[in-house]
């Protein structure tokens, strides 16, 4: 067939997909019958912007993903990141390397032509029209005309799901214009909102950066003017630390008053604080050595420290900061809840080995919050002299208990094996053995920001805890003929629920006092929702080649803000749809989020 001849195109896909539906039984799939449709021969040069074109991605390669695509109802994020998760689609699809997300986006909103892309979407209908007819499987995720609605004429839960997204982020996009501000002259041509637009747009695009990101939004947004990359980043590059905090936290406090309306964030709330990094820094460091900190990969990067609501409640962001060279761990705890116990009530914050110090605890007294972290051991011979005498006295667990002044609060210590004891202990006590055993089984960890859910062990956790240790001093020790306390981890608390109990685990009931140390872990293991909100977080940041440092913190709080507006509609959606199951697992996950969400910002100015 000619290939300019579109209608032919979609004619002879139409009466392929209904032949091969209903004479072929491997088309187990509805993906199978995409990757096998004959389109290698076809060039399609009068709707190719880049014609004549040598690159990898031939027209016939883009239009079979992109069937796919529109078969799935997907956006480009969403079609590369199928692709990446199924490197056997891709090659079936003819694809030697993958197409990142920017790619597929330019190839279909700029390299076709507007009859291509009708003639496409025409396919999709009816590719999915002779499946459905030849009953030949469509993946649930696939959108068709044809829906089974229960009786009644009850919309389908997922469509119920997709129109709540689009009217609760309606509602929660000018919490994000609102609560920022730049400092510009009076004689400004181009409205602040378009910065803000400009930015999410960015940041809600895999792999875009912003010198090249104004292009693109140009091509979206209804504004008549809106900044290039250089005015985009000089404006927002003025902006201090302290007023991208303060514009942070203006944002999370009415994301909050929002979850209040609501019944959630009354009461008090865990949190967690640690340190992650940004984007790579490949530029020259000698100017900037107070601020650029090393990493566990040997590369340099800017850090921020963090803290973050965890546990059962809405897993909001509340405060950031750059970390420093030279910058103590409590200076870096003081700074992030000087303002976050202002906006929600803290009941208990969870930190690594890395936050074990003194002032750190001083400074969470201070202002009247708990704390639960793993201590450092190597460096402290009364840890060291602990251990080794609960292993003289076939301890397996212990608890010690420091005496405090009439106003400081007391604090415990609870050593804890990442061993159960031995099978042959004669000794051993049958039903305190059966709990133990439990304890030390696999957990089900509930899903934490949208990341698949996965098992682990209470020694597998306590093994992840204790990977920070040093392994070579370790060795030393041991050749030393020192205690290897490698077998234990303490943890260190003042929360009530521990110190109001009795120091002595003798003169408590075994199992009363093994639950006690469980229902503690579990506890901590919640700090692994601030770690998996980092690898979120990532999708909605603006990468940068920029070296400044307070450029990247506000791509990093821009981050911040729009992953807890994503939180707060993933809330208002499991209300609006009745969903009693308001923790952990989202019922909007990221992708879904952002395929709404750049949809709709900034492409009906509200000014």
């Amino acid at each position: 067939m000619e290939p300019d001849d579109l209608v032919g195109f979609v004619s002879d896909v139409t009466t392929i997909a209904q032949a091969r539906c209903e004479h072929a039984t491997d088309y187990t799939d509805i993906e199978t019958l995409i990757c096998r449709l004959p389109t290698a021969h076809l060039t399609f040069t009068a709707h190719d912007s880049l014609a004549p074109y040598s690159g990898p991605y031939s027209m016939a390669l883009l239009i079979r993903a992109c069937l796919l695509k529109e078969i799935n109802g997907w956006d480009e994020t969403a079609l590369h990141d199928h692709l990446r998760a199924y490197p056997s689609l891709r090659q079936a699809l003819g694809f030697e390397s993958l197409p990142d997300q920017s790619t597929l986006w330019r190839a279909w909103n700029e390299r076709f032509s507007e009859e291509l892309r009708d003639a496409v979407q025409k396919c999709a209908d009816a590719v999915v029209m002779a499946a459905r007819a030849c009953e030949v499987p469509l993946p649930n995720r696939i959108k068709t005309e044809e829906t089974d609605e229960p009786e009644g004429g009850d919309t389908p839960e997922r469509q119920l799901v997709a129109a709540k997204t689009d009217e609760v982020w309606q509602q929660a996009k000018p919490f994000v214009t609102d609560a920022f501000a730049l400092d510009r002259g009076q004689n400004w041509e181009i409205h602040e909102n378009a910065f803000w637009e400009q930015h999410a747009y960015m940041g809600m695009r895999e792999d875009m950066y912003a010198r090249s990101g104004p292009a693109s939004f140009s091509l979206d947004t209804t504004r008549e003017r809106i900044p290039t990359g250089s005015t985009h980043r000089y404006q927002i590059g003025k902006l201090s630390v302290a007023e991208i905090r303060s514009m942070l936290r203006n944002t999370t406090r009415m994301l909050i008053a929002r979850a209040r309306q609501n019944g959630e964030l009354d009461g008090p709330v865990f949190a967690a604080i640690d340190v992650t990094k940004g984007f790579p820094f490949t530029g020259d460091v000698e100017d900037h050595d107070d601020d650029i900190l090393g990493y566990k990969d040997g590369s340099d990067y800017y850090q921020w420290a963090v803290l973050k609501i965890v546990g059962m409640d809405v897993p909001l962001v509340l405060d950031a900061i750059p970390r420093e060279r030279g910058q103590s761990k409590d200076e870096i705890v003081e700074k992030l809840l000087s303002q976050a116990t202002e906006m929600v009530d803290i009941d208990l914050v969870m930190m690594d080995r890395e936050f074990d110090s003194d002032p750190v605890k001083d400074t969470c007294e201070e202002y009247g919050v708990h704390y639960l972290n793993p201590t450092r051991i190597f460096d402290r011979s009364d840890e060291a002299d602990t251990i080794a005498w609960m292993y003289r006295n076939g301890k397996r667990f212990h608890v010690t208990e420091e005496e405090s002044d009439d106003d400081t609060p007391t604090h415990k210590q609870i050593y804890l094996p990442k061993r159960a004891s031995s099978d042959d202990d004669e000794n051993e006590d049958d039903s305190l053995s059966e709990v133990w055993t439990e304890m030390c089984g696999e957990w089900e960890f509930e899903d934490v920001d949208g990341e698949p859910s996965e098992r682990m062990s209470f020694s597998r956790l306590l093994a992840d805890i204790q990977r920070e240790e040093d392994i070579e001093e370790r060795k030393q020790k041991a050749q030393d003929g020192e205690v290897d306390t490698a077998e234990t981890v303490v943890f260190e608390t003042n929360h009530p629920y521990v110190t109001a109990r009795d120091a002595d685990e003798d003169q408590m009931d075994g199992k009363e006092f093994i639950h006690m140390i469980e229902r503690l872990i579990r506890w901590y293991r919640h700090r692994w929702g601030i770690e998996n909100g980092f690898k979120k977080q990532k999708h909605f940041m603006v990468r940068t080649t920029s070296t400044e440092r307070d450029y990247r913190f506000f791509n990093f709080a821009f981050a911040c803000v729009l992953y807890n507006v994503w939180r707060l509609v993933d809330l208002l959606v499991k209300i609006a749809i009745n969903d009693e199951n308001r923790t952990y697992t989202p019922r909007v996950d990221a992708n879904q989020f952002l395929t709404v969400a750049k949809q709709y910002y900034g492409l009906d100015p509200p000014d």
